[in-house]
């Protein structure tokens, strides 16, 4: 299986090491990062291996890279993705070629993520945050939305089977669940499979033995991993703790907080569609557009604890588009003219 973590991502300094253009004591001491940090050494090795396959000894390489760079160097910037805003004429050094050249597979890969286990029967999406204190947003295939917690991932097909939507999982998620009887949605962690038809729910990882379960609507059929064939069924309001192989649950509404998934909500390259679906959600607030060829139009942002008002903005300027409010928190966004 193999993961791309996008975040804190320092693709100029790769791409300058990949192109031979460090000098010495630059080289020393990213050599010296490598041996002390896996984490870079694997996005080095993932980066590596997307430049040999865009074959730069091509006649045509120079070209795609001056026209891709040209064309992701502002968006990428504002995104985060760049250290600094870089402005290319002509004639731009080796780094730079391989930098526009990673950074259109990045940008490319930023809506499907990763696919992982190429050539194997089964495709496979990784998804994988860092240690920030944000949550990475998704809507899967199926109309079904993950929240992220730092330090997780999940794993699922590029296509859901027919019978059933199946995904792996570790660190923390909050899942909600579009409701198909007919497919039901299940997600697999080491300690335990949970398997629901559409609901929601939180799933924590707290180290390799405990784990905890809360079900915030609808319910879930829990089966434990413990060679015995245990399962709970858990209701609306209902906490599972597993510990150490010992499992039980408890009624936690008024104590369990799932609202960490909405303080720091972070979209990559998702279509304003998904975003304004996730965001009446889970804000006091309707957002709709106006011209529905907007719908499919990708963006990337982060909202803060963000009101209504900043919302708004932050959507309208990033997709350099317009938008009106009312005072009853209805948001309108509509194309220039």
């Amino acid at each position: 299986m193999k993961t791309l973590n996008i975040h804190n991502v320092d693709f100029e300094k790769i791409a300058r090491f990949l192109a031979n253009e460090m000098d010495q004591n630059e080289l020393q001491q990213f050599q010296l990062e490598l041996t002390q940090n896996p984490h870079l050494k694997a996005e080095v090795d993932t980066m590596e291996k997307f430049w040999a396959n865009l074959n730069p000894a091509a006649s045509n390489t120079e070209t795609d890279t001056n026209a891709a760079w040209e064309k992701l160097t502002n968006r990428l910037d504002n995104d985060g993705l760049l250290t600094t805003q870089k402005r290319i004429e002509t004639g731009f050094p080796g780094w730079m070629k391989i930098a526009a050249s990673v950074l259109l597979v990045v940008s490319i890969s930023l809506a499907v993520w990763f696919i992982a286990g190429m050539g194997s029967d089964e495709q496979l999406l990784t998804l994988s945050t860092d240690d920030a204190d944000i949550t990475l947003v998704q809507k899967l295939m199926d109309g079904s939305v993950v929240y992220m917690a730092s330090n997780s991932v999940i794993s699922f097909p590029e296509k859901f089977e027919k019978h059933q939507r199946k995904i792996t999982m570790s660190g923390e998620a909050f899942f909600d669940v579009s409701y198909n009887p007919s497919q039901p949605f299940y997600v697999e962690t080491a300690l335990a499979g949970i398997e629901v038809i559409g609901t929601s729910f939180n799933v924590k990882e707290l180290d390799m033995n405990s784990m905890e379960i809360f079900v915030e609507t609808g319910k879930v059929r829990v089966n434990l991993k413990d060679g015995q064939g245990s399962f709970f069924i858990l209701e609306q309001g209902e906490l599972l703790e597993i510990e150490n192989g010992i499992a039980g649950k408890s009624f936690a509404a008024d104590a369990y907080n799932t609202a960490w998934r909405k303080n720091h909500m972070q979209f990559k390259d998702e279509t304003l569609e998904n975003i304004l679906l996730v965001l009446n959600q889970n804000y006091p607030v309707q957002l709709m557009v106006e011209d529905p060829e907007l719908n499919q139009r990708k963006l990337t942002v982060t909202f803060y604890d963000t009101s209504p008002d900043i919302i708004g903005e932050l959507i309208a300027i990033s997709l350099d588009i317009e938008h009106t409010a009312t005072d009853n928190n209805v948001i309108t966004f509509r194309k220039k003219y």
